[in-house]
This record gives C-alpha cells, structure tokens and sequence, in this order.
C-alpha cells in the first residue's frame, strides 16, 4: 500500500492546490439568506496556502451547491493511495416536513478545497428513499458506495454502487440484500474493503441493522412483544458485482431480561443492534462494532457496546465482546426537539491494528465523548477515557462523535458541541487528537468558524422530532484532517469540511 511522506505530500498540495484561498463559505448564492453570525471567530485563513500549513481558525469549505432543501448525515473517506482524493456523501432533502430525501455524492481532488457535485446516485427512482450512505476505497481508484434503499412499504434492502473515476461518478447500485416481503426492514449499512495483503483481499463487506418488522404474527408496535434487531452482513468477491446471501452474525448477546416474552432469552427476542460498522485489520481480520440496546426495559436497562470478529472473511465469527456499557443519553437534549442517536463510531489502526470506539456518554447531566482502546483484536478493551477537554458541570452537550486513525497512528475524534454558546443551544465541531494511542488527548480545537442553530431548515421525522442527522464524517492521513458536517450558517443545512494540519506522533 502507497504512503505518502510529509516531503511528497506537501510537494502534491503545492502542485494540485497552488495559491487556493478559500474564504469560509464558497461564492456560489445561497438559496436563502444567511442568518447573522453568531461567534464568529475572525479571519477565516485559506483552504491550503502555498509554502505553509493552514493556520487556525481554520477554512470552513462549503461543499454543497445544490437545489436541496437541507443536507445531514455526512459520510466521508480518503483514498489511501492518493490523500488529495475524497468523497462525500449526504441526505439531499427534497421535503423537509414529510422527511422525504435521496442520497447524493461529493468528490474532491485537491485535498478537499473544491468539491465537484455528483448529484443523487444514479439508478434510483424518485419513489425510493435512499439513505446512510458509506465509503469503501478498493484498489485503482475504486470507491464502493453503500446505501438504505426502500420503497417505505414492503420493499427493503441495501445496495451498493461503485465508482471507477475516484468518486465523480457512480454506476447503478447493485442489490446486496433485499426483502420485498415487509418482513424486514433493513437500516444504516456500513461498508468496509478488504485493502490488506490478506487472502481475502479485495472482499467487499456490508454490516447493517437487520430489523424485523414482525414476529408470530405480531407488528413491531405491539405492547405485548418486541421485534428482534439483528446484525446483517453480507460479502462480495467480485468487486461488488454480486454477493453472498445474508449472514447474522450478533452470536450471543446479553439477552433480554423480560420474562413475560415470548421467546427464549438467548433468541434475540427484544435486541436493538444499532449502528453496526465494520473495520478491516491489517491481517484480514473484520471487526464489527454495534449498539447493543435491551428493548424490553429501555429506561433501567444501559446500552452495552459490543464486538464481534471473523479471521476467516466472514465465514464464522467470535462471540461477541463488551466494549463497554454507557450512560445513555437522552433521545433529545432538555430544551431541544432535535433527535440524538446512541451510535458509537468505530475505527482501526491500518497499520497496527488497534481497535478505538468512541461514544456520548451522559453521567453528569450532560453528555461527553468517551473513547476505550484494545491492542488484541477486541478481545480485552481499556477502561474509558473522557476526550472533550472542557469542564464538567457547565451544561454543554457533546455528541455525533466521529473516528479516524491515521497510518501513523494518531487518532482524531470529532464531536458536536454547544460549549461556545453560553446558553447551549447552538453548536460547534470540535476536534481532538491523540498521539499516544488513545491514552490521552491533546486540547481540542475548534473546527467551525461560526456556530449554528439547529432550529435552521430543520426536517422533521416520523417522530415529529427534529432532524440534522445521527452521525457526521471525518477522514484522516499522517498531515491533514478532514472534518465533514453540517451546518446552516447559510439558513439551510448544508455540507462543510475543513483541512486541518494533524498532530504529529
């Protein structure tokens, strides 16, 4: 596998990026008119300067330029073969108050400074909703690309679609896991590539929620029993092209406690295993991270992280390990109507193999980032760390935290956070890095140039709670790291990144 060091890397910024000096928000007309600047922090420097690093505060680069009403769910990867290459995608909202939205993609070339627009993916009919879209870089500029495909009525599944030119444009999806029944309901696919020297190299894997809609004859809102959620994965061997029938892979969880349910404990009756994301080892190995939530008694009952493995590309996997179990935090903040998501973010080391997990965690009446570390392939986790540097007690909210591991092993957590905002209720990203593998972190830093409020174009979901997604993106390589959110200092939700010089071990 190609890295690039700081001398080459620095020599391809100045040949692709030139003089570029972005200001924090493109020139492109908003379709709406900017609210006012609310802690703005001044300057707002360049994308990449010729002959220096950027200096903070740091370029916010507007990446979305379309007609869509809002954006959120941002996901973004680096190719690991050429840093100046990245892709984004997001939700492009069509109808803000019926929740209605297709997935689109985002392409850089010059290390996120300009982005080219991709459109919604291709193949799709304007009846299907598309949605949680993730990356996988194969070899030769290969971008996988998979997503929630369904018709909102019996029709459920996930696809992938695959791009040859580094992410401009994609081909039409291929179906990975259907069900037209209304039996399951497939949600929030992640998506990993098998880069390694492995034998199993090359493989493409999907891990998703695989939930029933009904069991015994009963819909999943009956008071009287809960629907299973299990972990899904599927494997494809021909470079997306085609793959294997579905694998459930949740082994032996920790079981509902409800003894009134109609099914023994130890199946699956009343799990909830949410955001499941996979990592590839440098040996082949996948690990698989999910939320593992106990339906039957949500309010006593603490959600517990876990890890399951193969070292076999899927064929059989371990049982699976706790990470750790958390302090849930609520589905919406006190005072705030946006919904919050338990899902944990997941990463590997490409080159050790170290396993992170970080997660909200809500102990003091407000919610900070914890992050636990395992050397052994998750087998044995650290005790938890706190990773937001700001005190305790003040009332801010920390949450949507993101991973990323850099070859040289420096860790990068991003996070939402209303710490800037005295009355904490407009929020910032926040980035912190840490040097030593996860023991400790440096102090964070500020990504966003302006805080935002989250009350801005804001969709509403099937709730009626508000909506700027349950997760955000981040990619990272040994000199830069790419932040990928949401915002609407522009008075919708649109998609920012910014390029900020990494930490060095």
């Amino acid at each position: 596998m190609l890295r690039l060091h700081h001398a080459s890397l620095f020599a391809l910024l100045t040949l692709f990026l030139g003089g570029c000096a972005l200001s924090g928000t493109s020139s492109s007309t908003a379709t709406t008119s900017a609210p006012p600047a609310l802690y703005t922090l001044p300057g707002g420097g360049a994308c990449v300067q010729l002959g220096r690093a950027p200096q903070p505060p740091f370029a916010n680069v507007q990446v979305s330029h379309d007609s869509a009403l809002a954006h959120s769910e941002p996901e973004l990867a680096e190719n690991p073969h050429n840093p100046l290459n990245l892709v984004g995608g997001s939700k492009f909202f069509t109808n803000i108050q019926h929740y209605e939205f297709q997935i689109g993609t985002y392409a850089s070339f010059d290390g996120g400074c300009t982005w080219t627009d991709g459109g919604v993916l291709p193949g799709f009919s304007s009846q299907e909703i598309t949605s949680d879209i993730s990356f996988g870089y194969g070899s030769q500029n290969t971008v996988y690309a998979s997503v929630l495909d369904t018709d909102n009525r019996n029709q459920s599944g996930l696809t992938v679609s695959t791009s040859t030119d580094g992410g401009k444009t994609f081909g039409n999806p291929v179906a990975a896991y259907n069900d037209t029944t209304g039996a399951v309901f497939s949600d929030k696919p992640w998506i990993a590539v098998d880069d390694t020297a492995s034998p199993y190299s090359g493989s493409v894997y999907v891990v998703w929620s695989y939930d029933y809609n009904t069991y015994r004859g009963h819909s999943c809102n009956s008071n009287t029993i809960g629907c299973p959620q299990e972990v899904g994965f599927v494997k494809s061997t021909d470079g997306g092209k085609t793959f294997a029938p579905v694998k459930l892979i949740e082994g032996s969880a920790p079981f509902c406690t409800n003894p009134t349910l109609d099914r023994p404990k130890s199946s699956h009756q009343c799990d909830a295993a949410l955001g499941a994301t996979p990592v590839v080892l440098p040996d082949g190995t996948i690990a698989v991270m999910y939320a593992y939530i106990d339906l039957s008694n949500l309010e006593n009952i603490a959600t517990r992280i876990l890890v399951v493995t193969s070292a076999n590309g899927g064929a059989t996997w371990s049982a699976p390990v706790r990470v750790a179990t958390v302090h849930d935090i609520p589905d919406d903040f006190p005072g705030e109507n946006f919904r919050t998501a338990p899902l944990p973010a997941f990463a590997a080391d490409p080159q050790t193999g170290q396993l992170y997990v970080a997660w909200s965690d809500e102990q003091h009446n407000e919610s900070d980032i914890l992050l636990a570390t395992s050397t052994n392939k998750g087998h044995t986790w650290s005790a938890p760390i706190k990773v937001n540097d700001d005190p305790t007690g003040t009332g801010a909210q920390h949450f949507q935290q993101q991973l990323a591991v850099a070859p040289n092993g420096v860790v990068s957590v991003t996070y939402f956070s209303t710490q800037v905002d005295p009355q904490h209720k407009l929020i910032d990203t926040f980035l912190a890095q840490s040097t030593d593998h996860g023991v400790t972190f440096q102090p964070a830093m500020r990504v966003t140039t302006q805080s935002w409020d989250p009350r801005v174009d804001e969709p509403t979901d099937p709730n009626n709670q508000g909506f700027i997604g349950d997760y955000q993106g981040l990619a990272a390589d040994n000199q830069f790291v790419h932040p990928f959110w949401n915002d609407t200092r522009t008075g919708k939700q649109d998609i920012f990144t910014a390029a900020i010089p990494s930490a060095q071990p």
